[in-house]
């Protein structure tokens, strides 16, 4: 097989031998995953996620339009980095609502120090830790705690949208503006520049 990465596997050298050599195949996949996420950030969290749902037995109903990444993290206001290497500005697929699991409306691409930080907390969880925190933390877990708040204003919003007729499709409005602005995160930029 041709070695496009240039892998040196400990038993075969540089000859590589997937399907009879567990290291090789090991070596080829972790390169090709480094490259994908490079290349397609969107097609890597939407697999990770088909397989982490799969694997936790929640529900998966996801398409590539329903994944934005955004520039920054709408929760921390860090650029979003879409490298080989996983790092602490990576792009991370949160569901917001751990129990719905990785439906439609209910997750938002956010920095993987920000999905860390967020685990399954609640909005009252979230600004519990953030009050009991160290003061060098203590700001990125109150910005957890309002962006919990703010995808829980959506949700609700979202509720009132499917009620349908012409006060549905008001509330309609309301929740595409607010998906939109939630993934610009202008306020976070506006945040950090003061």
């Amino acid at each position: 097989m041709k070695n496009q990465f240039e892998l040196n596997c400990p038993i075969h050298g540089a000859q590589l031998k997937r399907a009879k050599c567990r290291c090789c195949n090991a070596l080829y996949m972790s390169a090709y995953m480094r490259q994908r996420r490079r290349r397609d950030p969107v097609a890597a969290l939407l697999e990770r996620a088909r397989e982490r749902a799969a694997r936790l037995g929640l529900p998966f109903n996801l398409h590539r339009r329903d994944v934005v990444v955004p520039p920054v993290c709408p929760v921390l206001g860090v650029p979003l980095a879409t490298s080989s290497q996983r790092s602490s500005g990576s792009p991370s697929l949160d569901r917001i609502r751990p129990a719905l699991g990785y439906v439609r409306g209910n997750v938002r691409v956010i920095s993987d120090r920000a999905n860390r930080l967020k685990g399954a907390c609640t909005q009252e969880r979230a600004r519990e830790r953030a009050r009991s925190a160290p003061p060098p933390r203590r700001p990125d877990l109150e910005k957890i705690a309002a962006y919990i708040e703010r995808e829980e204003l959506l949700a609700e919003v979202r509720r009132k949208a499917a009620q349908g007729g012409r006060v549905g499709a008001e509330w309609e409005k309301v929740a595409i503006f607010l998906d939109k602005a939630f993934v610009a995160a202008d306020w976070v930029r506006k945040d950090q520049k003061t």
